[in-house]
């Protein structure tokens, strides 16, 4: 189950002091959901929805979480998220999980929930909506969750050890010092105290009837909504939730569902708060203030005048630290939610290590500018062009918008009164709300951002010897300096240059030729060489997405050239393209719905991106000039160059590096090529080999296959053929080459031993080898990695209470080589590692001596024509195949042929290739553990 925190820029939420009032918005719900409420005051939200088609989802927020907790009961809001997954009155045990597995809807994946501090919020996603009576079976798992746990003695003593991993693996560094500043952000506030993961010994010792106590008071139908959005008839779902949900009774006395808020203080709060395992330095100012409690047409004035105001600020961040020599490494302004009732305007900066108050003197010598000065008309009409756009898009495309988003809105419109907008509706008072604001209504609102009031400064950082930080005398002297100087207001600097100046004229097409499996696909080859494929779909309103490769990648460089190669496309990425700086860039492509990435790869290089149908040509410009015009700015990688130096400073205190560094050198078999990050890499880039690595692997056209699917058409070919068309292209293709960098033979362990604040071992299993590429492979693997998660489930989680959670991933690629791969992964108590390591490798050898739970079996292939039904419903899944197939030659499957592929995939197939790949696999176990226990 996940725990929700606040944004990490906000940090921390702050609180106190009960308030009964509670928020309300006097904007209507949208005519398309249907709602009530139930005589017990139950709410209810019904929306029909038709993507993905045939799928419903179903939540259930609770506006209970654990800051209603009392002393003894610290943790138990979030334990009782977990019991309710653990037994109901109409489905003991696993009971409703097995029942929904069976239908292909994952545990994890598609059922879940999560705890807050004043919410929890449970869901139970895509499920088919062809019978009635697995409806009616959601619906009852919901009113079974409002007060008919069962709560059992033995589940609550199994749950125990499950949330001690889930607090074991939870404990990082970020979580350390949040639990250090919280005490500051939440002073005088119960909330210091209410983490939602709990006190430890209390999740281990609580009475029984402690849990039961606080989800009898708490959990009840006037505190809770059923939320139901999918492929179904509101009406019929409003008479099912009436009569399953109207039974359920309210006490008549009950306790008070109170908001709190932190006291105002005149005192300026300070925090400093450092962990061995923090990696960057980072300085916070917050200002807390009032949320309005009514949401109405000026509360979206407001927030649309906040969304502008720092929408053009963090702007002036990014140009600031991209075109100046600074001590900033970050910087970022923003109104972010505390609570509730309350919020935090936030000025954040992260300095370069050793410049803490020059960095935040240049942070705030910016927010200051625009505070006297403003902004200018052109910045407002840029941030109101990208907001429309926005909108604009949404609304082409709102049929593709997914059934948990809609239930994500209508959740908060319920806990937070959060006005839900359909996007039309969103656009029309978008349009209308920024049409109202201007220059001078900006102006003012940034000036009236900071108040000095309920102040609170932390800065946090790496516990390392030697390093010193700011004091609050220290930044308030520098807050001092900036008010006081002589300030020049922004100048705006524009950039009129055609994208791409060039007068190109289409190059011709040389043959075309077919795609097998997709009939209305269609390739073109160009003059220069490139290869274009056009697949035409009606799966969104607008939107087109691309994809274009060439072989060979890194794999073609020599060593001492890896490092620079992954710098070279972040550099052009920062420098920019043609005539534009990268900060210019941005400003020229205002209110474009376009976006394009370039990767160079180990074996391949190429792009991925996306656009609307009115935006295409400037995708197709934007790949001309990533091949034609890259930049690579002295400034920008120096940049980058700080970037990777800062996170290095610390790198060695940090316990997950360490891991993956190893993990990375033994899966390899120590390979040079097998790149980490330390100091030795960075001393090998520089930017004329990054300029030659880009320049080498990105530049002809002719070994770039380009792949568009979506509302694209054959009318705008000739857009393709004068962009890509006019790439120069050599006529030369190239190949990857396998340097074999797979695991050594047989089995290689290694020990990784580190200090730790919080005992915690993590284990790593790699088995691999070569394997025939087979029809069947691909699936075969996915089978045998599903089965195995299901089984640790049972045996890890669930009865030993060994481990949050164990990931297993089972793969097979045919790049560079045939190779199968399982990966597992996962935390532990030191003292359990042992009997966990025999507990991974008995399900291995049942899985390949022929013991396959058949109920299992049959859950994951449910899952796999469930996933199949609703990904074919998107251009990603298409665009996916097509550059699976052109890379690979896998076929692509029509929905009759996916069909009798997975009815090939049978129990004796999945002990056959069990036995091929466990018997004959090369394994590496990496093991970290903490110096007391690997002392012992």
């Amino acid at each position: 189950m996940k725990l929700k925190l606040v944004n990490l820029i906000a940090l921390f939420v702050a609180l106190s002091g009960v308030a009964q009032a509670q928020m309300s918005t006097t904007i209507p719900l949208d005519d398309r959901v249907v709602s009530g409420v139930l005589p017990n005051k139950m709410h209810y939200y019904i929306m029909h929805n038709e993507f993905p088609k045939e799928r419903v989802s179903f939540y259930f927020p609770q506006n209970v979480g654990s800051i209603l907790e009392n002393d003894d009961q610290k943790g138990l809001a979030h334990f009782l998220e977990h019991m309710a997954f653990n037994g109901t009155e109409h489905f003991a045990g696993k009971g409703f999980l097995k029942m929904l597995e069976k239908q292909g809807v994952r545990f994890g994946a598609d059922i879940n929930a999560y705890t807050g501090y004043d919410e929890t919020v449970y869901n139970i996603s895509n499920v088919p909506v062809g019978e009635d009576w697995l409806i009616d079976s959601c619906l009852y798992v919901l009113h079974d969750w409002s007060g008919s746990l069962l709560l059992q003695d033995d589940e609550i003593d199994a749950e125990r050890g499950v949330i001690r991993e889930e607090w074991r693996t939870r404990r990082n560094a970020s979580l350390r010092i949040y639990e250090q500043t919280s005490q500051w952000q939440f002073k005088g506030s119960k909330y210091a105290d209410r983490m939602p993961i709990g006190d430890i010994n209390i999740v281990n010792n609580f009475e029984y009837q402690v849990l039961r106590d606080y989800y009898h008071k708490w959990y009840r139908p006037d505190l809770q909504a059923v939320i139901v959005v999918g492929d179904i008839n509101p009406q019929e779902i409003e008479s099912k939730i009436k009569a399953i949900f109207s039974e359920i009774p309210l006490a008549a006395q009950r306790a008070e569902r109170g908001f709190e808020r932190i006291p105002d203080h005149d005192e300026t709060y300070f925090c400093l708060a450092t962990d061995k395992e923090e990696k960057y330095t980072r300085i916070f100012y917050k200002e807390m203030s009032d949320k309005p409690l009514v949401k109405d047409e000026n509360y979206m004035r407001e927030d649309a005048m906040s969304s502008l105001v720092f929408t053009m600020q963090n702007k002036r961040f990014e140009e600031f630290i991209q075109n100046n020599e600074t001590a900033l490494l970050a910087a970022q302004a923003g109104m972010y939610s505390a609570s509730r009732l309350q919020q935090n305007f936030t000025l954040f900066a992260v300095p370069k290590p050793g410049q803490s108050l020059e960095a935040y003197r240049e942070a705030y010598t910016e927010w200051v500018r625009a505070r006297k000065f403003g902004f200018t008309q052109a910045e407002l009409d840029r941030a109101k062009q990208n907001i429309i756009s926005q909108y604009e898009n949404m609304v082409a495309n709102q049929d593709k918008i997914q059934n948990d988003a809609w239930a994500q809105q209508l959740y908060n419109y319920f806990l937070e009164a959060d006005p839900f907008l359909t996007p039309k509706g969103g656009l029309e008072m978008q349009k209308s709300v920024l049409a109202g604001i201007s220059l001078q209504d900006v102006n003012k609102a940034v000036a009236q951002f900071q108040n000095n009031k309920n102040v609170n400064i932390t800065v946090t950082g790496p516990e390392t010897e030697g390093v010193e930080y700011p004091e609050l005398a220290d930044i308030e002297s520098v807050m001092a300096d900036v008010e006081a100087a002589d300030l020049e207001a922004y100048q705006e600097e524009t950039n009129d240059t055609p994208l791409v100046p060039d007068q190109l004229t289409p190059a011709d097409v040389k043959e075309t030729f077919a795609i097998p499996g997709v009939d209305e696909a269609k390739g073109y080859v160009l003059a220069n060489g490139a290869r274009v494929i056009i697949y035409p779909t009606d799966l969104a309103k607008d939107e087109i997405l691309f994809s274009a490769y060439s072989f060979g990648g890194t794999s073609l460089l020599p060593e001492d050239e890896l490092a620079s190669a992954d710098f070279s496309v972040s550099v052009v990425e920062n420098s920019g393209l043609g005539a534009f700086k990268a900060t210019d860039l941005a400003k020229k492509l205002t209110g474009q719905i376009v976006s394009i990435t370039p990767f160079i790869g180990e074996n391949t290089e190429g792009f991925s991106g996306s656009s609307n149908i009115r935006d295409f040509g400037t995708l197709l410009q934007l790949t001309y000039l990533y091949f034609t015009a890259p930049r690579f700015d002295e400034n920008s990688y120096k940049k980058i160059v700080d970037q990777y130096s800062a996170y290095l400073a610390n790198a060695s205190a940090d316990n997950k590096k360490a891991m993956r560094d190893t993990i990375t050198r033994v899966v390899n078999n120590y390979s040079p090529r097998a790149q980490v990050l330390n100091q030795q890499f960075l001393d090998a880039v520089s930017l004329d080999k990054a300029k030659q690595v880009y320049q080498e692997r990105i530049s002809n056209a002719s070994d770039f296959c380009f792949v568009f699917v979506g509302n694209v058409s054959e009318e705008m070919l000739s857009q393709i053929q004068t962009y890509i068309g006019n790439i120069p292209g050599t006529g030369k293709t190239e190949q990857f080459v396998d340097h074999r960098m797979v695991p050594a033979k047989g089995k290689t362990e290694r020990t990784v031993v580190r200090a730790m604040d919080t005992p915690k071992t993590s284990v790593y299993l790699n088995l691999s080898g070569d394997m025939k590429n087979q029809e069947t492979s691909k699936l075969s693997m996915y089978f045998l990695g599903q089965l195995l998660s299901k089984k640790y489930l049972d045996t890890i989680r669930e009865q030993e209470g060994g481990s949050y959670g164990v990931g297993v991933g089972a793969s097979f690629s045919t790049i560079p080589d045939d190779r199968y791969r399982v990966v597992i992964s996962f935390d532990t108590d030191p003292e359990k590692l042992n009997r966990l390591l025999e507990v991974v490798y008995e399900q291995i050898d049942l899985l390949k001596n022929g013991t396959i739970d058949m109920e299992d079996f049959n859950e994951v292939k449910a899952s796999v024509l469930n996933r199949r039904e609703e990904s074919v419903k998107t251009n990603k899944h298409w665009l996916t195949d097509l550059v699976d197939y052109l890379q690979t030659d896998d076929p692509i499957y029509n929905d009759e042929q996916y069909k009798a592929l997975v009815e090939k995939i049978t129990p004796e197939l999945l002990v056959k290739t069990a036995k091929k790949v466990f018997d004959k696999a090369d394994t590496v176990q990496v093991v970290m553990s903490p110096e007391v226990v690997a002392a012992n």
